[in-house]
Order: C-alpha cells, then sequence, then structure tokens
C-alpha cells in the first residue's frame, strides 16, 4: 500500500469522471465533494484502513493540488471573473452574474447594464475572452470540450439538483428534441432552446454573422453553408429560422 501511493504521488494520470470520482489506472481513489462554490471543491479519499495517517495526508494533499491544477489549467476564464483587481464597477457586475451561470447567460438578463458600458470597457470584456451576442453573454473558450466537460462536473457535484440532466454529447451544434428538457442546464452546457430545437450559442453567433453579411435589403439567401454550420436539414433551418424570429 505504501509503494502504491509512492507511486500515485508521482504521477499524473488522474481522471475526474462523472460520478464525481478521481480514477487512477482504472480505479477510483477519490471522491470530489462541494466546497465553498461550483470552482472549489474539496475531496475524499477511497482507502484502505490500513493506511496510516501521514501516508493518507501526503495523497490527498497531492490530489488536491492536481484538481486544483486541473480547474486552474482548464477553467481559467471563469476564475478570471472574480478578478479583485477590476476597477469598473460595470465589469464587476458582469462578471459575478457570469461566474453564477458558470460562464454564459442570455444577454436580455443585462441588457440595462450593457447599456451603461462604454469603448474601454467592452475591450476589457474582450480581452478577458467574454463574448457579447445577439442572444448571450459567454466566455468562448468555457465551449470548448475539455472545458465544457469539467465545469458541468463541477457545477453537477455543487448543484445536487442538476445530476439528474445529462450534457448533450459533444460534436453536436443543433439537436432536435421532442422531450421535455431542462433549458437552464442545457444553457450551462451552452445551448440555447427554441421550441424543441436547441443550438450551441457560439454558433448560433457565427450564424447571425452569416446572415448578416449575405443580407441585402432586410433578405437573404439560404447557403449551404449555413445548413452546414448548423447541422441540420433545410426544413428544420427554416423552422429554426421562424422561432428565432
Amino acid at each position: 500500500l505504501m509503494k502504491r501511493i509512492n507511486k500515485i504521488t508521482k504521477d499524473e494520470s488522474f481522471s475526474l469522471e462523472k460520478d464525481f470520482k478521481i480514477y487512477w489506472m482504472n480505479n477510483p481513489i477519490a471522491t470530489i465533494i462541494p466546497g465553498k462554490d461550483y470552482l472549489s471543491p474539496s475531496l475524499t479519499l477511497i482507502t484502505d484502513d490500513a493506511i496510516e495517517t501521514k501516508s493518507k495526508e501526503k495523497l490527498k494533499l497531492y490530489l488536491q493540488n492536481w484538481l486544483i491544477n486541473q480547474i486552474k489549467e482548464n477553467l481559467k476564464d471563469l476564475i478570471n471573473l472574480k478578478n479583485d483587481n477590476i476597477k469598473s464597477s460595470n465589469v464587476r457586475a458582469l462578471c459575478f452574474q457570469l461566474y453564477e451561470q458558470n460562464g454564459v447567460m442570455k444577454r436580455d438578463e443585462i441588457k440595462e447594464l450593457l447599456k451603461k458600458f462604454d469603448l474601454k470597457e467592452k475591450s476589457l470584456l474582450r480581452k478577458m475572452g467574454i463574448k457579447i451576442g445577439r442572444y448571450h453573454v459567454f466566455l468562448h473558450r468555457m465551449l470548448k470540450p475539455k472545458a465544457v466537460v469539467l465545469r458541468i462536473n463541477l457545477w453537477k457535484n455543487f448543484f445536487k439538483d442538476t445530476q439528474k440532466f445529462e450534457p448533450p454529447k459533444f460534436g453536436l451544434n443543433f439537436i432536435f428534441d421532442q422531450k421535455i428538457k431542462n433549458n437552464k442546464f442545457l444553457l450551462i452546457c451552452g445551448f440555447e432552446n427554441f421550441g424543441n430545437f436547441y443550438i450551441r450559442v457560439d454558433i448560433l453567433e457565427r450564424l447571425f454573422i452569416k446572415i448578416i453579411d449575405s443580407s441585402n435589403k432586410g433578405k437573404f439567401k439560404l447557403v449551404s453553408e449555413m445548413l452546414n454550420l448548423v447541422g441540420c436539414n433545410k426544413e428544420n433551418f427554416q423552422k429554426l429560422l421562424k422561432l428565432m424570429n
């Protein structure tokens, strides 16, 4: 057991899985538990009672540092939302709300706040990785697969009522599902709802840009690039546009 602990603490071949357990060589060795907020989890070890306290503490500290580094590395933009050095009260207010909603929120929720931003403040938002879209305000780097997996896992660990929900499969930009889903959870996963359709918020923004760029006197031609971007057929695309007004 001592040799195994020494081997583990010289390794970083760990993975945090959706059962909230940290695995080493396909074996669960610790479980994350809620901390002060969703990005600050604690953990408990899954160990043999025969292991002495000093060795347990060594292993726990090592795994805690690994977990902290994973969060810092993959969720840097989320962590930066809590930067105490931000001088602008408008930016601080937006960052607080964005942090509370795991990096993505509807623009309508803060439309009055956004009206107060000057060019300098908007420039600061861009440097922080914050995208102000036509429907949403979001951290665009937090929609990358590795970031989504980690932040959703940490969110579900902290908010127990969301554990029954599953995030969409990766690689999908568009989902057609008639089953009732939790739209708030799916938004955290990066998907906006229109009727029975769900579309990734960053893809939605790119679609807007394509439409605007190809518009002439309020009209635009439906082209294959738009369908390919969204990932749906022509019939569903036309329905989506109507739902989007």
